[in-house]
């Protein structure tokens, strides 16, 4: 399987994405091709007599059994919180999470 330039152009409209530059577009279909060929070989590993695995290292099972118990009322939820408002806790804003969010401050 391979790519070529008219595919490459499809695949950067559809990710609303921009190339002008021809050399880069001709590096990047080099580097998909790349990719596909090592994806192919892949394809062709033979995992007839391989046991799926969950994870490559056998790990023990560290979750705790989830039992029911007793819970906090909404109430005292909120009357332990620094702030709330309409049964919501309010917290400070994250800085660095606005920096890459819409609801910039600038």
């Amino acid at each position: 399987m391979t790519t070529n330039r008219e595919e490459l152009a499809a695949l950067l409209l559809q990710n609303k994405l921009n190339i002008t530059e021809e050399n880069k577009k001709d590096e990047m279909v080099s580097r998909l091709n790349k990719d596909l060929e090592f994806i192919e070989g892949l394809f062709q590993v033979n995992t007839d007599n391989i046991e799926p695995l969950f994870h490559v290292i056998e790990l023990p099972d560290l979750r705790r059994d989830d039992i029911e118990g007793e819970t906090l009322d909404n109430e005292t939820i909120m009357n332990l919180a620094r702030a709330s408002e309409y049964g919501y806790i309010i917290v400070p804003a994250v800085p660095a999470a606005l920096e890459s969010s819409e609801h910039k401050t600038n």
